[in-house]
């Protein structure tokens, strides 16, 4: 039998610019799974690094710190994308009877004034899953110097 499990957020970006800036800005805070130019849009898949995996609500608040604390000229690019999903993705299975992931209201508000929207992938049962090797996961907003 398969547990059904929060397995991570990921945040998908869209844009008609290079997302450098933003993806710059995020820095080992994140994970890049995915970048490209597609249909005339750049794209990025990133993830929270070093297995912030423990809830839903806790990783996308997380996320949002991130985007809050970017600097202007990154925040300008962020403002600029077509997209700006938080995808959180579960593992399928039977077990348990049912299973209930809760995303606070004020988590909600948060996304969205961001820019945010917020879709749920479900993989089914038997797909292979990989875990990002663990990286420092420093404070949100840490000032150099």
């Amino acid at each position: 039998m398969a547990e059904i499990d929060f397995l991570n957020v990921d945040l998908e970006l869209e844009g008609r610019e290079p997302l450098d800036p933003v993806l710059d800005d995020l820095g080992e805070e994140v994970v890049v799974m995915y970048r490209a130019e597609s249909r005339g849009l750049f794209q990025a898949s990133v993830e929270i690094a070093g297995g912030m995996s423990t809830d839903a609500d806790s990783v996308i608040n997380h996320l949002c710190s991130l985007v809050e604390c970017m600097k202007p000229g990154a925040r300008a690019v962020w403002d600029r994308c077509v997209s700006r999903m938080f995808d959180v993705g579960y593992d399928s299975g039977d077990t348990p009877r049912n299973f209930r992931s809760i995303l606070q209201p004020a988590t909600i508000a948060r996304v969205a004034s961001v820019g945010g929207s917020v879709a749920v992938t479900i993989y089914p049962l038997g797909m292979p899953t990989f875990d990002v090797a663990e990286v420092g996961q420093p404070d949100a907003c840490e000032t150099e110097g």
